[in-house]
């Protein structure tokens, strides 16, 4: 299958009102914010979320400045992972096959081997177990939050610190997280963090710079809630 691989970086905010496609699309997040909106339901993919469109889905995207996509439409597709639209579980070597192109693509004289190794990864991808979908249209308020959560997520971050940017009372972003998420800012706060760590872990990055990076205490801080969330993940 031929297909066309589009790197794009957003320098500011970008939203395109509700439109559909005649061929399955799939977006890979490399960094930013990436908001679906479809029937009565929010699908927000962050760093290293593979997103699946399916054809004639009508929906909406808020893309976040600064943000930086992989676009890649299928004509075809023997296997539909889905009907509708929804995020894949990815594997290490996809995450580094993504990453070559982020970084300029293969050598031409390679580039349509790489491709069918790419093409055969996607096919195999599964639904996520968990995505991080929100009822109805996302409060704006959020939006601050979300940014910082896409841009440098880390254990430390607090609620209170949004407060004011938000325009909101910690009890009030507390009420907003619930009503959208069905869980609180420290359960979203955490679930991104968790998501992060994978896809930093699938990149190559050691556990030890995983934890650094995140803000923990220690590695074994660290790996002892990486195990929990994978143990979370898994189907009973």
């Amino acid at each position: 299958m031929i297909f066309e691989l589009i790197v794009q970086h957003y320098d500011t905010s970008t939203i395109r009102d509700f439109h559909q496609h005649e061929h399955a699309h799939i977006v890979y997040l490399h960094k930013g914010c990436h908001i679906a909106y479809a029937s009565d339901q929010s699908l927000l993919c962050m760093p290293g979320s593979l997103l699946y469109i399916s054809p004639n889905t009508m929906h909406r995207v808020e893309i976040l400045e600064n943000t930086q996509t992989s676009l890649l439409s299928l004509p075809k597709l023997d296997h539909m992972p889905s009907k509708a639209m929804c995020t894949l579980e990815t594997s290490p070597l996809l995450t580094q096959l993504f990453s070559i192109w982020q970084n300029g693509g293969p050598s031409q004289s390679l580039n349509n081997e790489y491709k069918a190794v790419l093409l055969d990864q996607l096919i195999s991808c599964k639904v996520a177990t968990n995505p991080m979908l929100a009822d109805g249209k996302i409060d704006r308020r959020l939006i601050p939050i979300i940014e910082a959560f896409s841009d440098k997520p880390n254990i430390k971050m607090s609620i209170s610190t949004f407060a004011t940017s938000s325009g909101a009372s910690v009890r009030t972003l507390n009420r907003l997280f619930q009503s959208h998420f069905n869980a609180s800012f420290k359960d979203i706060r955490n679930t991104v963090i968790m998501e992060r760590a994978e896809q930093l872990l699938k990149s190559g990055m050691i556990a030890t710079d995983v934890a650094f990076e995140l803000e923990y205490s220690s590695l074994s801080a660290f790996s002892t809630a990486f195990k929990e969330y994978q143990k979370g993940k898994s189907p009973a």
